[in-house]
C-alpha cells in the first residue's frame, strides 16, 4: 500500500481575489441607435435621455444620471417606468 498523499486531496492555499474592476470600456454606439432606442422604447422628454459624450464610458454619467445598457432594452426586456411588480 502506498503512503502517498492524494493529490486531490491536499490543502490548498486560499488565495484572496481583487475585487472586480468596473469595465472601462468606452462606449461606441451611433446617435442614430440611440435616438431609435429612446424613440422605439417611448422614453418621455422629462427624463432627460442624454447620448453619451465620446471617449465616454458607463463610469463617466454626469450628475444625477445613470448609464442603462441597451440590452436590458432589448434583450431584457426592461421598460421605463418601472412597474411596482419589477
Amino acid at each position: 500500500m502506498s503512503t502517498r498523499a492524494n493529490p486531490s486531496t491536499k490543502k490548498r492555499k486560499y488565495k484572496p481575489r481583487n475585487p472586480p474592476v468596473p469595465d472601462r470600456a468606452e462606449i461606441s454606439w451611433k446617435e442614430e441607435e440611440f435616438h431609435n432606442l429612446v424613440r422605439d422604447m417611448g422614453f418621455r422628454s422629462e427624463w432627460g435621455a442624454q447620448f453619451p459624450t465620446p471617449n465616454s464610458t458607463a463610469l463617466d454619467s454626469p450628475p444625477g444620471y445613470i448609464a442603462l445598457c441597451v440590452a436590458y432594452f432589448r434583450e431584457g426586456n426592461f421598460r421605463l417606468p418601472m412597474t411596482k411588480f419589477t
